[in-house]
C-alpha cells in the first residue's frame, strides 16, 4: 500500500531534479506513457518533457513548492501542489504561481508519474 511520506519524498526529489534537469531521475520516474497537458493546452509526453530538459529548452531560475493535497486510492496517488515558478520555455520567460495535479501509480518497478496537468493560477502561493 502506497504511503503519503513516501509521495510526499517523491514529489520533493522531483523538485530538485526539475531544478537541476536530473533527466536520469526523471527517465526513471516517468512512465513511458506519461500524459501531461500544459497550462497552453499542449499534451506533453515523457520524451517531450526529457528532451526539455536535455536540450536545455526549460531552464527553471527559482521554484518553491507548497504541497496542498495527496490522495491515496489503491495502487495510486493524486497529487495537488502548487508551484511559485521562474525561469524560461524555449527561451520565453515564466514567471507564476502554477497548480500542478500529478497521478503517481506503484509500478513493479518503483512509483512513477502516469499523467499530470497545471494551470497557472491568479492568487499568491498558499501558506
Amino acid at each position: 500500500m502506497i504511503q503519503k511520506e513516501e509521495i510526499q519524498k517523491l514529489e520533493m526529489n522531483l523538485i530538485e531534479a526539475i531544478k537541476t534537469s536530473n533527466v536520469s531521475f526523471l527517465q526513471g520516474i516517468l512512465n513511458d506513457d506519461l500524459q501531461f497537458i500544459a497550462p497552453n493546452g499542449m499534451i506533453v509526453t515523457k520524451q517531450m518533457d526529457l528532451d526539455s530538459h536535455r536540450n536545455k529548452t526549460m531552464v527553471v531560475e527559482s521554484i518553491e513548492s507548497k504541497l496542498e493535497e495527496i490522495k491515496i486510492i489503491n495502487d495510486t496517488a493524486i497529487v495537488v501542489i502548487v508551484y511559485q515558478t521562474k525561469g524560461k520555455m524555449l527561451g520565453n520567460p515564466i514567471e507564476g504561481n502554477f497548480r500542478y495535479l500529478r497521478v503517481w501509480k506503484l509500478m513493479p518497478s518503483g512509483y512513477q508519474i502516469i499523467a499530470g496537468s497545471c494551470i497557472q493560477i491568479e492568487t499568491q502561493m498558499p501558506k
